[in-house]
């Protein structure tokens, strides 16, 4: 059952038109960003693997992929689908879960596109950006996986907040706003800070290295870890929970 349940989620998803201009725009989008901040620095700068995930390119597919998620539950609720859904598949934790895998499926792949093609646009430009140095893996990692984890995070904001423009905000506000809103420079906002999810981006991608490399201001690679495991996973099971309770 759960595989067709999968499938058909995956269908409303194919059919949309949306779907494959999302995609095919946002690669090119990252890319250029990646080739624009590689120019601004000399072959042999330090900060050559962050200019292979340019936190301007990333910013926009964070927002992108939260939105994204968002619309794949927002579209069934304004068109009133979700009832007609949940008639067919009454196990209500298996359409989230199902929509979920299809998100995750979907941005894992995109994800990995343009993880690459930023990253060979910056080694085209400054001609030394190798997966040899320290921290590239868990860089590229990072930077596949930040897609997925925020359609997720939009999906589960769906659920549980319902409203698109409030769905919308909210998303923009913790994703992107709120991390720069609080500073790092006391210890419990900095604790704070490090609980978000850009911040945990940026540890990996922009401040890898040793905790001595990155500063006192970002969080530890295990931390940062962490948050992008627990952001995602806490949110849809609060969804879950929700979607499961509520009359659609």
């Amino acid at each position: 059952m759960m595989r067709d349940v999968i499938a058909a989620e995956w269908l409303k998803v194919r059919s949309l038109r949306s779907t494959r201009w999302t995609v095919a725009g946002i690669v090119p989008a990252v890319a250029g960003a990646a080739a624009a901040d590689a120019y601004t620095n000399q072959p042999g700068s330090r900060f050559e693997l962050g200019d292979a995930f340019p936190p301007a390119g990333f910013l926009v597919l964070i927002v992108v992929a939260t939105g994204f998620g968002a619309s794949t539950m927002l579209g069934e609720y304004s068109s009133g689908l979700i009832r007609a859904t949940s008639v067919a598949v009454p196990a209500r934790a298996a359409v989230i879960g199902a929509k979920a895998a299809v998100l995750v499926a979907l941005w894992t792949v995109a994800g990995t596109v343009i993880a690459a093609s930023s990253f060979a646009v910056a080694g085209l430009v400054l001609g030394d950006v190798t997966l040899s140095r320290p921290g590239t893996g868990a860089a590229l990692l990072a930077a596949i996986l930040i897609g997925p984890v925020c359609a997720l995070i939009g999906l589960s904001l769906a659920v549980l907040v319902r409203h698109p423009g409030a769905v919308y905000v909210s998303g923009i506000v913790l994703l992107v706003l709120a991390p720069q809103m609080v500073s790092t420079r006391r210890e419990l906002p900095r604790a704070i800070n490090h609980a978000m999810l850009l911040p945990a981006w940026q540890r990996l991608t922009q401040a890898y290295g040793t905790p001595e490399a990155a500063g006192d201001i970002y969080t530890t690679a295990v931390q940062a870890w962490l948050v992008y495991a627990l952001w995602p996973l806490t949110l849809l099971g609060a969804a879950v929970w929700v979607h499961r309770r509520r009359d659609v």
